[in-house]
């Protein structure tokens, strides 16, 4: 039977909840929800919460969100806590009897953790409201199809409640369970995704002077967009330019020269300047090599997400909370970047904020998340919770004095 993590440095009362939160967090599991379309671990939310006393609680005015607050018993400023909620469409091919329900479904980031180890959170501070201003919770659907918090955003959330800084967390497979990593800065890069599509002429294989080839376009543009990031970014500015499709014509067409052929991929930076060279530099090529060789051009450049870039004060105040919770050794202070993406950037556009990766790996959980076998580590729970709750009330203390 699985014990929380350093339950000795939690709280005793999120500790007690322990049974609870592991009860939410492997019900959500078993049933993903993809997208805005989280209705049901939106209804499980609240009903959590309106256990542990919550009133103000918000579902109608971002689909699928739940927005609840919580108001402390001295007056003070208003901080804010992220929790992403929903799935990705991809299998679970774990073994735990919580295994998800739905085919194509899993909670394999981790969002099940994310929201459980919020209310664990939130339940605490709920019952000891001796604390200055108040905490808004942001339970955002969406985070895997990079528009959740753009919605909640757009919808004016940080502005109603007067928001001054905001503060997230997501399970970190490659650290320790009961440790923590921080990064000042750029922990994740920006994401955004392209598509070209060359048309030109079909004809019979056998009289390809008939028609206009695309095959050696998309074949040229491809070895073309292999030197952006070896010969025209910076060496020491990080850019990832992968190009993960390309299609033309059928497998089974032996004789038959397609009319179109495409290639995409993703784009993936820290620094603005690089993210326009790379874009501008991808779209000179398309072009230039369709004009050479005679074909139509369709160029498609998406920004999805801006890199997630971690204020330093709100960092810092995450990493001394949780020096003092879990000591020096269990502490990551200036983690490696990486190149995936958050959408938790969004929030840090408008205000100061900060995401903590929760180390969750022991000998049951190894893998990385996105894989299909990924399971949360229900252990470190009450510990996430405790140090969500020791760095709002620091936060409020500061910001409220």
């Amino acid at each position: 039977m699985s014990e929380p993590v350093m339950k000795v440095s939690c709280y005793p009362e999120i500790v007690s909840l322990y049974e609870e939160l592991k009860e939410h967090r492997r019900d959500i599991h078993a049933h993903p929800e993809l997208g805005f379309d989280t209705d049901r671990t939106a209804e499980k939310i609240v009903a959590f919460l309106k256990r542990h006393e919550f009133t103000e609680i918000d579902t109608t005015t971002v689909k699928g969100s739940v927005i609840a607050v919580l108001n402390g018993t001295q007056p003070g400023v208003t901080v804010a806590l992220r929790a992403d909620i929903d799935a990705l469409p991809m299998p679970d091919s774990s073994s735990n009897p919580w295994k998800s329900t739905v085919e194509g479904r899993a909670h394999t980031c981790g969002h099940d953790g994310h929201q459980t180890w919020m209310l664990g959170t939130a339940a605490y501070l709920s019952a000891h409201r001796d604390f200055p201003g108040r905490v808004v919770f942001i339970f955002q659907p969406a985070e895997e199809i990079g528009l959740g918090a753009a919605a909640i955003v757009k919808a004016g959330i940080l502005e109603k409640y007067d928001v001054k800084e905001i503060y997230g967390g997501h399970d970190e497979p490659f650290l320790d369970k009961g440790s923590f990593g921080f990064k000042v800065g750029h922990l994740q890069a920006s994401a955004d995704i392209f598509l070209v599509e060359y048309t030109g002429l079909g004809t019979h294989g056998g009289r390809p002077h008939k028609g206009l080839d695309p095959l050696p376009a998309i074949t040229e543009l491809y070895s073309a967009y292999q030197t952006i990031v070896s010969r025209k970014v910076d060496p020491l500015e990080p850019a990832v330019l992968s190009i993960c499709s390309i299609n033309a014509g059928r497998k089974d067409n032996f004789n038959v020269v397609p009319a179109e052929a495409s290639l995409g991929g993703t784009v993936r930076t820290f620094s603005p300047a690089v993210r326009d060279l790379l874009e501008e530099n991808m779209k000179r090529m398309a072009e230039g090599i369709a004009q050479a060789h005679g074909v139509k051009v369709n160029f498609k450049y998406t920004r999805l997400i801006s890199s997630l870039n971690n204020a330093e004060v709100c960092t810092k105040a995450g990493i001394e909370e949780a020096l003092k919770l879990v000591g020096e050794e269990n502490v990551v202070k200036d983690m490696t970047p990486f190149m995936s993406s958050e959408d938790f950037s969004f929030y840090q556009e408008k205000i100061p904020g900060s995401v903590v990766r929760v180390g969750v790996r022991d000998e049951n959980h190894q893998v990385s998340i996105h894989n299909p076998l990924f399971d949360f580590n229900d252990e470190v729970l009450p510990l996430a919770s405790t140090l969500f709750v020791n760095i709002v009330k620091s936060r409020l203390a500061a910001l409220s004095k």
